[in-house]
């Protein structure tokens, strides 16, 4: 049939059917949504959608003039939607009397004469939509490539539906489509990004009274996805922002391998395009698309324009014009990012500058009593000579050395987690119990007036490193002496449970502030405890980067009861 004596494919039911495929979330939406409109944009009696199940076909639903065979399944070998999904193409078959393939017993009681059949995903096939007609017939080129372009849509969503199935189930998924792995975009906030540009609504207008034309968009072009970020549609053709076409079925996919400009002035007329799909699925006939190009020459997607009737695109003003639309977009795209990325650097130096004047007056302050300390110990030895009490200045004097040493340990930390990336590990199996055991004994001699409690349900050996879990226990438990009631036990206990392990400081007292939560872990974050016991405010901090680097993590629950810091990570086998 003559494309210009064929009726056209409803442009907007298709790009409607293609958008709400794109947009479903299982795969029931993605056989409801076939189910509804394949029928009718084909104009054929019967629609079929078939799901691989192994080595079976099963026939999940259907719309057609009389029964076919929903709810049954055949197998591959056996039935035309295997030959289909086996040899990865479609089968069109005018006669099914005169074809081999056909198993003419199941089709006997039924009204079908002719059917095409279409593999959803072509390269490594999970189902195939099928037509059918009540009388010998050969479809025309658009009814096939209809049919491909409702596989490629719906190949795209089910396997939206697996990823989103995969992350609820806590597994770590990429979407793969049409075989392909795609690294994550975010497509609502890029289409947030352009309509944010004040530009692009007049540079559609302009586009549309320029040429006379229907339809124009910018859209987001990747091998994989044509997503429509903002439109002007006039006419109503039904897309709308962030609604996407298969981008097979589209020419922006071509243009985003060569990087030309596609244009005609009418498809029928043109030799390079009479016969392309594009025109034929959509029903086009006046065409124009220009790339847009980023700064550092990345293909970033096009403005584009079309309308089912001729229009005089083809010439030096108008290609002129929409290659300046395009660098001005991708001008508007490049600042944006440019903007982003100045506005992190920033914050990230306010940040380090910030991190930095307290580095030095925290330090500054924590160690001047132990250097005064020890100032004062050494004049006193020096003048007074060996006495008596000696003994007890020296004891003072290591105190002091033990308390320096302590602080430059903690930067130490503090530098390993924010220049190195995070802190290392040195994993291990061992005694954990016996760890946290030792660091109880030794936090009940450092504070022999506060009375600890401990309780260990823990398998013999765990995998970890156990210096740094001592580490972090021993920080947690002095965070919880220093700001807990002098008068009520602080408790720790750690437990494996369900391929756990669970590690809780319990302290009575004064609640943390709501305000003061969110800011427990940052360095040099210091609580309201006793002003003498005060330290670096590195401690929970520390423990927060070591127990990131077990990749696990600390949470904090705080009332008028108790204040509880539970760290949970996942045991190793």
């Amino acid at each position: 049939m003559d494309q210009r004596s064929r009726p056209s494919t409803p442009l907007a039911t298709l790009t409607k059917a293609l958008a709400q495929i794109s947009r479903a979330r299982s795969t029931d939406d993605v056989v409801a949504t076939i189910r509804a409109s394949a029928r009718s944009l084909i104009g054929c009696q019967g629609i079929a959608i078939v799901l691989k199940e192994g080595d079976l076909c099963h026939y999940v639903e259907e719309d057609a003039i009389g029964p076919l065979w929903k709810g049954q399944k055949f197998p591959a070998s056996a039935c035309i939607s295997g030959w289909s999904m086996i040899n990865r193409k479609t089968a069109v078959i005018p006669d099914i009397s005169l074809d081999e393939r056909i198993p003419h017993e199941l089709y006997r009681e039924t009204f079908v004469r002719a059917v095409a059949m279409v593999p959803v995903r072509a390269d490594d096939p999970i189902a195939a939509i099928g037509a059918y007609w009540s009388q010998p017939y050969n479809p025309d080129g658009w009814e096939v490539e209809t049919l491909e372009a409702l596989a490629e849509a719906a190949a795209t969503a089910l396997e939206t539906t697996e990823v989103i199935a995969a992350l609820k189930a806590g597994q770590q998924a990429q979407p793969r489509i049409l075989g392909q792995k795609t690294a994550a975009e975010d497509f609502a906030g890029t289409v947030g990004k352009v309509s944010g540009i004040a530009a692009v609504p007049t540079i559609l207008d302009v586009v549309l009274r320029m040429t006379g034309m229907g339809f124009a968009a910018v859209a987001r072009v990747t091998e994989t996805r044509w997503v429509a970020c903002q439109v002007l549609d006039p006419v109503g053709f039904g897309l709308k922002p962030g609604d996407e076409l298969p981008v097979e079925s589209t020419l922006c996919n071509e243009i985003r391998s060569h990087r030309r400009t596609i244009v005609f002035d009418d498809a029928s007329a043109d030799p390079q395009y009479c016969d392309h799909h594009t025109p034929r699925i959509y029903g086009l006939r006046s065409y124009i698309s220009e790339p847009i190009i980023l700064a550092d020459g990345e293909f970033w997607g096009t403005l584009c324009a079309i309308d089912p009737t001729p229009a005089k695109v083809d010439n030096p003003q108008v290609l002129g014009a929409f290659r300046l639309f395009a660098e001005l977009i991708a001008h508007h795209l490049d600042a944006e990012a440019h903007l982003r990325s100045t506005t992190a650097s920033l914050d990230r130096e306010r940040d380090l500058a910030n991190l930095r004047e307290q580095f030095v007056a925290v330090v500054g302050h924590d160690l001047r009593n132990p250097i005064a300390a020890l100032d004062a110990g050494t004049t006193l030895l020096l003048n007074g000579g060996w006495t008596h009490q000696s003994p007890l200045v020296l004891r003072l004097m290591k105190a002091s050395l033990s308390r320096m040493s302590g602080l430059v340990e903690n930067v130490m930390d503090l530098a390993r987690a924010r220049i190195g990336g995070g802190i290392a590990l040195a994993v291990a199996e061992g005694d954990l119990a016996a760890t946290l055991q030792h660091v109880v004994d030794e936090m009940r001699i450092a504070h022999p007036g506060r009375e600890i409690t401990a309780l260990f349900d823990l398998p013999a050996t765990v995998t970890a490193d156990h210096p740094r879990l001592a580490q972090m226990a021993s920080n947690l438990l002095s965070n919880a002496v220093t700001h807990g009631s002098a008068t009520m036990p602080v408790r720790i206990a750690a437990a494996a449970v369900a391929g756990e392990l669970t590690i809780r400081v319990t302290n009575a007292g004064r609640p943390i502030p709501p305000e003061q939560v969110d800011t427990l872990f940052l360095p040099f974050r210091r609580g309201e405890g006793r002003t003498e016991s005060r330290g670096l405010g590195l401690g929970l901090y520390i423990a927060s980067q070591i127990a990131q680097a077990h990749d696990g993590r600390i949470d904090v629950r705080s009332d008028a009861d108790e204040t509880c810091f539970t760290f949970t990570m996942p045991l190793k086998a």
